[in-house]
């Protein structure tokens, strides 16, 4: 995890805590670094984390960038389940939308690895002036460019989307346009863009909070100020990105966290059905596959729009 001075790091506690807590059950080494400690010059936040993790990995293996609001739900999972030997990066693609989702990610430590971090990380002075999406939106002109030719006119129409931008629609219409080149594949040499429902990590509220530990890892949403106190009962549907429920029975207590003792207390009421939550995934994918295909539609607009022109209403 990657940190800005003077973060709260009461408003991360929980997740911070599982994701050490989980560290020490399964041997791996638990890193909190602060950006400043680092030689990266990007002003933008969410760039110069990527630039951190780069001046990080010659001293691992291999590193699994997390957000510090990511949270472990089911410690018993190992991050080399969703590891390759064959593959460098591994990327995932976001559950409510077509996005590649750069809040977490697994880096082998190679040349080639290192070589794409710097890259991207540096990938911040050649942003457009225009409505860029920060780190999210540029890895994907970037993979573009990185996996196709730089001067391939479908990856220069893309670009030209993305200079084109103007708020988060067309953004979206702009990311649609990558995915369309980058089609139904998920690898692209050592890269490797993991499916909807197969990675690592999911958003909290798409279940209403709730889990399964065969299907479950990794949680994406636990800040403390957007905690809520769960009452009743509720189904595995989507409910309001801005608040999320502590599965959890109680605190994690990092001194007793150790591989012989692996076993955390749940809120039961939180541990839903495997195929009822499965289903409600199902549900949503096919909502996020029609919203794409409308994004799609919008992209010739996109193309020949012109900053300073007013833009038609779709």
């Amino acid at each position: 995890m990657v940190l800005v001075k003077n973060t709260s790091m009461e408003n991360y506690k929980m997740a911070l805590d599982t994701v050490e807590c989980y560290s020490k059950i399964q041997n791996y080494q638990f890193i909190l670094a602060y950006d400043d400690d680092f030689v990266c010059e990007q002003k933008d936040k969410f760039f110069r984390r990527h630039c951190v993790v780069a001046h990080l990995l010659p001293s691992f293996d291999a590193i699994l960038f997390l957000d510090a609001d990511i949270g472990v739900v089911n410690p018993r999972k190992r991050i080399e389940e969703f590891m390759d030997e064959k593959i460098d990066l591994m990327f995932y693609d976001r559950y409510y939308n077509w996005e590649i989702a750069m809040g977490s990610y697994i880096v082998r430590n190679t040349v080639y690895a290192r070589d794409f971090l710097r890259d991207f990380a540096n990938f911040y002075f050649k942003l457009p002036h225009a409505f860029h999406g920060t780190d999210n939106g540029a890895i994907h002109i970037f993979l573009a460019k990185h996996i196709f030719s730089p001067n391939d006119i479908a990856v220069l129409n893309c670009e030209k989307m993305y200079n084109n931008s103007n708020n988060f629609k067309d953004l979206f219409v702009y990311e649609a346009c990558v995915r369309t080149l980058l089609g139904a594949s998920t690898d692209f040499g050592k890269i490797r863009i993991v499916k909807k429902g197969t990675g690592w990590v999911r958003d909290d509220w798409i279940d209403s909070g709730m889990w399964n530990p065969e299907i479950d890892f990794m949680l994406h949403g636990w800040k403390t100020k957007s905690m809520r106190t769960f009452q009743g009962n509720v189904l595995p549907k989507q409910m309001n990105k801005a608040i999320w429920y502590n599965p959890l029975a109680g605190p994690i207590d990092l001194k007793k966290c150790s591989p012989s003792n692996s076993t955390w207390e749940y809120d039961p009421r939180l541990i839903g059905d495997r195929f009822e939550i499965l289903e409600n995934h199902r549900d949503l994918w096919e909502t996020v596959a029609v919203k794409e295909m409308e994004a799609m539609s919008k992209m010739a607009a996109l193309l020949k729009w012109k900053p300073g022109k007013k833009k038609a209403k779709a």
